[in-house]
């Protein structure tokens, strides 16, 4: 769906290249937004008098991508705690602002404001209000960075590159995307309202394809991947993970602090399996603290409880079993079928590393563990022993 969006981020020059490389972005214009006469020239507004601001129309495919992420590009592009300032320019036209046509779209950037406000402890000085006025700009100011390329421009060069490297990675993936894949992986992943992985948007694109993509890319920036994590495509998302792992063996610090700050997007169970172990569960082989896991068991979320257990294997194929104990026990109420799966899952990895070790935990917590957890976790029995230990839970 063609729609569009206003931003005002500093000089416009720099905020229009960016987003002219955008994904899904189809137009930008330059212009001068929400002042108080008609028709401004560039002059005028210079003078500060005028009440406009820079400001660029971003006319986009909503299917592509969606509001949500190009005002979380936006606030990538901005120091959103700086009044009447971006760079060097200094003014009120070079005020931060979102400026919206239709009041649908206000709840979203109301939404995203509210979460890059939480990352601070000052108030945001992005304007966001209804769209007052637009005039475009001179025609020398339209893609000026594109007819000048040595051209002044208060974004950094790693900032452009962030938006370039961005979308290079999507439509690469994009070269890989099926059709009849994305149906069945949107069905397999439970996307429909008020299943598990509610809202979830795929391409179509296998593991083996998006670890190749993550291969070629695997220089990207820690910024770069902090944007493709948010994206609302699946696969995108497990891109970016895949990129962290390759990334982690250099920069472990950098990595799990990756990791850690952006949980909320490792939200579907294939997601949690193919980084939890790489990325926390790497980290706990080579530091003693255990205290993250028993933080993580304890939100009220399914998938930090998921990557809780699940960072737990890289422990349990060194013969550590105890913190994997604990947690299981922890999820011994749990109602939750992916989280059951999980615990039973690496209490069966506990069994091939120490046999005893699971039968102990097995004697002691049959009559309390969920079905699921305990059909996983007796697995590899021989067929005697698992039917007696169904047995023993039946009866109890």
């Amino acid at each position: 769906m063609r729609t569009e969006i206003y931003f005002a981020g500093g000089c416009f020059w720099g905020t229009e290249h960016y987003f002219k490389q955008l994904e899904g972005v189809l137009e930008t214009q330059a212009g001068y937004a929400n002042g108080d006469i008609p028709s401004p020239t560039y002059q005028q507004v210079y003078t500060d008098t005028t009440g406009f601001a820079e400001c660029v129309k971003v006319t986009y495919n909503s299917e592509i991508i969606p509001l949500e992420t190009l005002c979380r590009m936006y606030f990538r592009s901005i120091d959103p705690i700086i009044l009447n300032r971006q760079g060097n320019d200094c003014g009120t036209r070079y005020r931060t602002g979102i400026y919206w046509t239709k009041e649908s779209d206000k709840e979203i950037v109301e939404k995203i404001y509210s979460e890059i406000e939480s990352l601070y402890k000052t108030p945001l000085a992005v304007e966001k209000l209804p769209l007052k006025n637009f005039y475009p700009a001179e025609e020398y100011h339209q893609e000026y960075l594109v007819k000048n390329p040595q051209g002044y421009c208060h974004l950094s060069f790693e900032t452009l590159m962030m938006a370039k490297s961005y979308t290079s990675v999507i439509n690469e993936l994009r070269k890989y995307s099926d059709h009849q894949k994305k149906t069945v992986l949107q069905r397999f992943f439970k996307t429909a309202p008020g299943e598990y992985g509610e809202g979830d948007k795929f391409l179509g694109v296998t593991n083996p394809n998006i670890r190749k993509v993550a291969k070629q890319f695997s220089e990207l920036s820690w910024e770069t991947l902090e944007a493709l994590i948010e994206s609302q495509w699946h696969e995108v998302r497990l891109c970016s993970l895949f990129i962290a792992i390759i990334k982690y063996k250099k920069e472990p610090q950098k990595g799990l602090q990756f990791y850690l700050s952006h949980l909320k997007w490792v939200n579907n169970w294939d997601l949690v399996d193919l980084s939890a172990p790489n990325l926390l569960g790497q980290y706990l082989i080579e530091q003693k603290e255990r205290q993250i896991l028993t933080s993580l068991i304890e939100v009220n979320n399914l998938w930090y409880k998921r990557i809780a257990i699940v960072a737990t294997l890289p422990l349990i194929k060194k013969g550590e079993f105890e913190t994997t104990l604990t947690l299981a026990e922890k999820l011994l109420t749990t109602k939750e079928d992916l989280l059951q799966k999980a615990a039973g899952w690496m209490l069966r990895e506990i069994g091939k590393k120490d046999i005893d070790t699971l039968l102990k935990f097995l004697d002691k917590n049959v009559s309390r563990m969920p079905g699921t957890m305990l059909r996983y976790s007796i697995e590899k029995l021989p067929e005697s022993q698992r039917q007696e230990y169904l047995t023993r839970k039946k009866k109890r």
